[in-house]
């Protein structure tokens, strides 16, 4: 049993952090999209090694998936597409920036239940399916819809005077009428609309 000593040939360790990045630097050189066969064929691997490491590329959010069409017959391609700006991303931190600024304003609550309307506006139809894109969980009851999960709890916890102020803006800008929340951040929140 021979073994190859450079660095392509160590790709098939489906463990290891350093194996995606080079398929993610491979996918790089290519302009920033590829077929998993044309990096295989770039880097010497087999191709279900590479769809491997590229799948991993879309869980961890630094590549996206796409269907490319074939001017053939034949079923389309699978092409990958890098995500710009690789890195982690620091959203908690940011929406905690704005929230600071939020609860120095001179009336927060107005000022959160203001730019949830306007978010809000942007989004008329079917209120519950809009909280749950915003992953709200939510569950129609006898006593309101519910809010099984809340995406923004630490920062409801820290600051509920503006967050779920922002949260009632949003129903409102949704269904145009008032509306208000019994909110209670961990435990369980109800809106009635």
């Amino acid at each position: 049993m021979s073994t190859r000593s450079d660095d392509t040939a160590s790709l098939v360790d489906p463990g290891s952090q350093q194996r995606i990045d080079e398929v993610a630097d491979a996918l790089r050189r290519r302009g920033g999209s590829a077929t998993s066969a044309e990096l295989a064929s770039d880097l010497g691997i087999h191709p279900s090694t590479a769809r491997f490491h590229l799948d991993h590329l879309v869980e961890q959010g630094r590549a996206t998936m796409t269907r490319r069409h074939r001017a053939t017959r034949g079923r389309p391609h699978t092409l990958f597409i890098l995500v710009s700006d690789e890195g982690p991303r620091a959203y908690r931190l940011l929406a905690q920036m704005l929230v600071e600024e939020v609860v120095l304003a001179n009336n927060p609550t107005a000022t959160a239940m203001r730019i949830g309307q306007r978010w809000g506006r942007r989004r008329p139809g079917d209120l519950v399916a809009v909280l749950d894109d915003m992953g709200f969980s939510p569950t129609v009851e006898e006593d309101g819809i519910e809010l099984r999960h809340c995406p923004f709890l630490d920062l409801a916890r820290d600051y509920p005077q503006v967050v779920c102020s922002l949260h009632c803006g949003v129903v409102e800008g949704v269904t145009g009428q008032t509306a208000t929340i019994d909110a209670n951040p961990g435990v369980r929140c109800v809106v009635h609309a």
